[in-house]
């Protein structure tokens, strides 16, 4: 993609309006917030008891992209420098506080850039470690060497105290204000309150309401040391709205105590040593009660993330199975169907509703399906599955399959979903018809045979007095036939010997085609019935041609050889017998009919 020379001056156009519009109000913030600051807290030669002016340019530093930083550095450090003229009066020594401050400032926007694990400062516990360990601990403390020092320099106070004031009020105007700018500056607020609803909103400003006038309270009488009670009223707002209303909260404790001290009252007037130590107090104070409510507000932010994720996931899964061929049955520990979804009405004519609250068991009774054989016998890799058809739905075969989930010591739930497999036991049944039919005859093949006599064995076996009787026929003289006339005859042949196999059996017999002009019929009668049954068919056989070709009728006989199933016999004396028959049928001339007792 090739830009225009007048698409890229634009770009950078609106690049550079960007960066100066931060800068100035980066500068404009910073001027107005030292101003009074320093105004307020100062007597114009110490230091300020809060410092919240650095966190404004570190809140902007934190938002913007780094190709800013040089421009707020540089907005920061004028505004500095203004407002120290104007509120301290002009004077070499004020040049470095600019310098100082904007120095702890980048290397303290260094550490977060590139440590953060977020977008927010205080989301999680790593982030918040970082963030207070880096702009609350170490940047402030070697700013306040520098800043002690200039300040002996310029205004001869003394290093000790200096140091302390500068420390307390620059760490605690990090840690304090730095969130609350930051969150203003990227939309953080914005988009929470676009996102709250009505009584959301209400929720809030109640709850910020409350701590506001808690907090009036607490820091506008002097005599009782009653600071507990903003922590009280702070927790409240961390819980009920999270960690934005957190730091705005933190941020009123700190301007109204501000102002309760400037006006030496507030319980901090309960200190005796002297304004440096009880503002030392009062940053520690705010100190604790930030690390204490801000680690409760990023513990309610994420379970409440937590729950909005679950929340969407548990929607998206909704949707998923409304929409899912499958329907899912989910079970408690107890075997207890605590949720259905999807085509339930369609599969077992019953609604989700219906099943809900009712065990396994009697929703199997209550369905009239075979659920309840999923409970039954050994599970693989936890997984146990069976194939039914429900009374509402007998043109749909279902597969239900069930999985259990383990705890650490038992089941805790267990799933069923049934699945709709009509179409694929419906392409088994055919590809098995196949493998199991002879192409030419549409008979039984020999594998089809094989495998329905093998059953019918087992069956006998288990059922006494069930009779069992096995022909094996043979077409007598059938290589005549294809020397003769061809192989489509003889083809034509065994289809048409097949067909009066079948027009003279039962329904319940068999009849397969082992090979060439082998075929065989399982008779599920004793001998005597197949004995006239195979009479039957052979001088069926005989007395019409099996051919009619033009002037060519072919005529054809079988043998048969018959034997019948008794206990004890194994499946393959039963076809040595019924193939001794045959051969008997044969040597006596063929066309007949011979038997083993």
């Amino acid at each position: 993609m090739v830009l225009r020379q007048d698409q890229v001056s634009d770009g950078e156009g609106r690049v550079l309006r960007d960066r100066a519009l931060w800068a100035f109000v980066g500068a404009a913030t910073y001027f107005l917030m030292a101003t009074a600051t320093i105004v307020l807290t100062s007597d114009g030669r110490s230091h300020a008891t809060v410092w919240p002016a650095d966190a404004v340019i570190l809140a902007l530093m934190l938002s913007r992209p780094r190709r800013d930083w040089s421009a707020l550095l540089l907005a920061g450090w004028l505004a500095n420098l203004l407002a120290n003229g104007v509120a301290r009066g002009w004077s070499g020594g004020i040049v470095f506080y600019g310098v100082i401050n904007m120095a702890q400032t980048a290397m303290a926007a260094w550490c977060m850039d590139r440590s953060r694990a977020s977008e927010e400062i205080l989301a999680d516990g790593r982030t918040m470690v970082r963030f207070l360990f880096g702009a609350g601990l170490v940047t402030p403390a070697l700013g306040a060497g520098a800043g002690a020092l200039v300040s002996a320099l310029t205004y001869g106070t003394p290093m000790g105290t200096s140091f302390l004031r500068w420390y307390g009020s620059n760490a605690l105007g990090f840690v304090i204000f730095t969130p609350f700018f930051k969150a203003l500056f990227d939309g953080s607020y914005a988009r929470a309150i676009k996102a709250q609803s009505p009584v959301g909103h209400a929720r809030a400003l109640g709850l910020f309401a409350l701590h506001a006038a808690v907090t009036v309270v607490v820091f506008a009488q002097s005599g009782l040391p009653i600071l507990f009670l903003s922590f009280s009223t702070l927790l409240l707002l961390s819980f009920g709205s999270g960690r934005l209303s957190t730091q705005g909260g933190v941020i009123l404790v700190a301007v109204i105590g501000a102002m309760a001290s400037l006006h030496q009252g507030g319980p901090m007037a309960l200190i005796h040593q002297g304004p440096v130590f009880q503002a030392l107090f009062f940053q520690a104070y705010l100190a604790v009660l930030l690390c204490t409510a801000m680690p409760v507000a990023a513990i309610v932010a994420s379970r409440a993330e937590a729950r909005a994720l679950l929340a969407d996931r548990e929607e998206l899964l909704r949707l998923i199975m409304a929409h899912s061929p499958d329907a899912i049955l989910g079970f408690d520990g107890a075997g207890i169907c605590r949720w259905a979804d999807g085509p339930v009405r369609d599969y077992l004519g019953r609604s989700p509703e219906d099943l809900v609250g009712v065990s396994l068991t009697k929703l199997a009774t209550r369905a009239g399906v075979a659920l309840d054989q999923l409970l039954q016998g050994p599970a693989a890799g936890g997984l146990r599955t069976v194939e039914f058809r429900a009374p509402g739905q007998p043109q749909i075969t279902l597969e239900a399959s069930l999985r259990v989930a383990q705890g650490e010591s038992q089941a805790v739930g267990s799933v069923i979903t049934l699945r709709d497999i009509t179409l694929r036991k419906a392409r088994e049944l055919a590809i098995s018809r196949r493998i199991e039919t002879d192409d030419l005859t549409g008979v039984f093949s020999r594998a089809g045979f094989r495998q329905r006599f093998l059953r019918a064995i087992e069956a006998a076996a288990a059922t006494p007095g069930r009779e069992l009787t096995l022909a094996l026929i043979d077409v007598d003289h059938f290589k005549t036939i294809n020397d003769t006339h061809g192989h489509p005859a003889g083809d034509a042949a065994l289809v048409e010997i097949a067909r009066r196999l079948l027009a003279g059996t039962r329904e319940d017999d068999v009849v397969g085609r082992l090979s060439g002009d082998e075929f065989a019929i399982l008779f599920r009668c004793g001998l005597e019935t197949a004995r006239a049954a195979c009479e039957r068919i052979t001088r069926m056989i005989a007395a019409e041609p099996i051919v009619i070709a033009g002037n060519v009728r072919v005529l054809t006989s079988i043998s048969c050889g018959l034997a019948q199933m008794h206990p004890g016999m194994t499946r393959d004396a039963l076809f040595d017998s019924a193939d001794l028959a045959l051969y008997e049928a044969k040597r006596s001339g063929r066309n007949g009919v011979r038997a083993v007792a």
